[in-house]
């Protein structure tokens, strides 16, 4: 995930298939397009946009061309000056004028403009150009091409020519006193052509430098140049098959054939067929291509690294994304060498999606080139599809980079056939050197990237599932706390003695298990009853007898306890109603230990004559407290009171039902003899 990038969008009149920035100010970005030859209502344009600003384009200069010629196909920008600028741009003649054999397709213009700002403006002041003095004046139009037809070859092609200038392609600009070379080829002609020539502003067949024929059918997809130490020139081109490369001199003047050779061919071998689509220089020794699958099914970026002697090799692939069927344009950006030589490229890809990915490429002397790694994806930035991207011509400040040194950022324009124009605005950094340290003449890169889109997800979901991880864990310490759950945390001891006591309840199963007692935490006196069946008979002691006598007065009336799981305790203790059946109770009184013992009479075990109230006395040496004499009533009271099991207020209702008797059967005896 990249830092923000700021974007600006425009819409024009037409159509658009070409763009260059100025080599000398990314604030001007030259576009052209238009509707072709005869269309009514779409004309052909060439518009000079300020892109000054980053969330604004405006238009300052318009040149309106004839619509009875062809639109505009290819552009660039071969001259730069504070005022003014040289565009190159390939227009078809009309074609009736290519039926004689007369297609000037090459035109030059001279676009003014009022006196650029300062180059270290922030681009956040309000633009104050007035649109005053513009002015625009064609200087040639030329033919270069020798594949022009005659009238005797237009008559065979049915009366209409489809060859047009598909290509141009400029050197680098490095200083306005230094030669640059251009090249051209021709696109839907019967045999496909490149010329070279050098790029003035008033280019003549006098000025071509090279000339190169392709044999069976082809045409060049993709051109470019890239200067050597020597002042000559190393060009590439692609028909989509082969990559082949040549030198040249800006001095020579020839319409010979260059020495070409054929440095890599597409393997044949590949899973499916494909094609190079565009290719750029990244240096001398290794050229960025982009593959298409003949099926429109994928994109592929690689590196292609040219030895002195010999073929190439490829030494890095990236597999775009699966929504991209096909690449439709690429361009590259470097922001220059620090102290030791290490570069950072910037790649931009038009994608057949309308979408854009961008790229990072580092490159170091002693490892070669990195990994193609994804800096961001720009979605939905057309509404049509692109024909073109290109990113600014960057320069570094002044050395030394001091406080005043003003933001560096690089960027990057692309049009579409819906006629939209959108720049966006890349912020760079200064980098340290490769030791670590500061430098006053730092190299700039882009600003580090966030976490890939891979990593976003990974770390949502890490996140997503440590919140319902807490969450279990809170809702289990609740539940726990609440006796609703076993003890599986033991959330009620980490509670301080006095919260414990008025908001802790105990899990009454577990108080089944351990202590005997008859379950009694349900819904339903139906349920109540089948639990308590199958308890098993353990002695009741200490205040868990007390919780015995209170569970005995719970209500049997079904559905009128509460649904909510937390408050069910509570509903069973504070109801008051009829007892519901459950196995006879039977307390027992020990004079020599002064204590109370409790047991279950086990229905399972004991035969079903034992049930009966007369066999439960005899067995256990027990009565109801119905059948006790008023003064073993008393007595029983005053013990259980003493004991904390029973109050008198709770009233005796609680112990109807209970047998009694002592340690030894002295009550019984008593009551026996009585």
């Amino acid at each position: 995930m990249a830092p923000s990038i700021a974007s600006a969008k425009i819409t024009l009149s037409c159509p658009l298939f070409a763009a260059d920035f100025d080599p000398r100010n990314h604030g001007l970005l030259l576009v052209g397009g238009g509707g072709g030859e005869g269309r009514s209502g779409v004309g052909n344009k060439i518009a000079l946009l300020n892109t000054s600003k980053r969330q604004e384009i405006s238009e300052l200069v318009d040149i309106q061309l004839s619509r009875d010629e062809d639109s505009v196909t290819s552009l660039a920008i071969a001259e730069s000056k504070d005022e003014s600028m040289i565009a190159l741009a390939g227009i078809n003649s009309s074609q009736a004028e290519q039926l004689k054999g007369n297609n000037q397709h090459l035109r030059s213009f001279r676009l003014e403009y009022p006196l650029r700002k300062s180059e270290t403006h922030d681009d956040t002041t309000p633009n104050t150009e007035k649109i005053d003095g513009r002015k625009t004046t064609p200087l040639t139009q030329v033919s270069l091409f020798s594949s022009n037809v005659t009238d005797k070859e237009a008559k065979k092609s049915a009366g209409k020519v489809d060859t047009y200038q598909r290509l141009l392609r400029l050197s680098p600009y490095k200083a306005p006193e230094l030669p640059r070379i251009s090249a051209i080829a021709t696109g839907l002609a019967p045999a496909g052509e490149i010329v070279l020539f050098t790029a003035t502003s008033h280019p003549q067949t006098s000025d071509v430098i090279g000339r190169i024929r392709l044999e069976n059918g082809k045409e060049a997809e993709d051109i470019d140049i890239i200067e050597l130490e020597d002042g000559k020139f190393l060009v590439a081109y692609t028909d989509g098959t082969d990559i082949c490369t040549f030198e040249i001199s800006a001095s020579r003047k020839s319409n010979a054939v260059p020495e070409v050779k054929s440095v890599f061919t597409i393997p044949k071998t590949l899973p499916k067929k494909s094609k190079y689509r565009a290719l750029r220089f990244l240096s001398p020794t290794a050229i960025l291509l982009l593959q298409n699958t003949i099926d429109r099914t994928g994109s592929e970026l690689s590196i292609l690294s040219i030895p002195a002697k010999g073929s190439g090799s490829i030494v890095r692939r990236k597999k775009l994304r699966k929504s991209i069927k096909i690449g439709l344009s690429l361009d590259v950006v470097n922001f220059g060498e620090g102290q030791n030589h290490e570069r950072q490229y910037f790649i931009a890809l038009a994608g057949s999606d309308q979408s854009i990915e961008t790229l990072v490429l580092d490159y170091l002397p002693s490892k070669g080139y990195g990994s193609l790694q994804v800096y961001s994806t720009l979605n939905n930035v057309h509404p049509f599809s692109m024909t073109k991207v290109c990113f600014s011509h960057y320069r570094p400040p002044s050395y030394p980079v001091t406080a005043n040194t003003p933001p560096q950022y690089v960027k990057l324009a692309s049009i579409s056939l819906g006629n939209t124009v959108v720049v966006h605005t890349f912020p760079l950094s200064p980098q340290r050197t490769l030791a670590g340290r500061e430098t006053p003449s730092p190299r700039y890169a882009l600003k580090a990237p966030g976490h890939s889109e891979t990593l976003d997800t990974i770390f949502t979901t890490f996140v997503a599932l440590l919140v319902v991880a807490i969450s279990c864990f809170f809702l289990q310490a609740f539940t726990e706390i609440r006796g609703l759950t076993p003890s599986y945390l033991g959330a009620t001891a980490w509670l301080p003695e006095r919260v414990r006591s008025s908001i802790a309840r105990p899990y009454i199963r577990d108080v089944v298990a351990a202590e005997g007692i008859a379950p009694q935490v349900v819904t339903t006196a139906s349920s109540i009853a089948a639990a308590i069946s199958t308890a098993a008979p353990s002695i009741i002691t200490g205040h868990h007898l007390r919780d015995l006598l209170h569970a005995r007065k719970t209500s049997t009336r079904e559905g009128q306890l509460d649904e909510d799981p937390s408050s069910i305790i509570d509903a069973i203790i504070e109801s008051l109603e009829t007892t519901i059946p459950s196995p006879p109770l039977i307390i027992k009184y020990n004079h020599d230990e002064d204590s109370i013992y409790a047991h279950h009479h086990n229905q399972d075990t004991d035969s079903t004559a034992e049930d009966e109230p007369s066999s439960i006395e005899e067995k256990h040496q027990a009565r109801k407290w119905e059948d006790l004499q008023p003064e073993q009533r008393e007595r029983w009271r005053h013990h259980l009171s003493e004991a904390g099991h029973w109050a008198l207020g709770e009233g005796e209702q609680v112990l109807r039902g209970v047998f009694f008797g002592q340690i030894g059967g002295m009550i019984a005896a008593a009551a026996a003899g009585g």
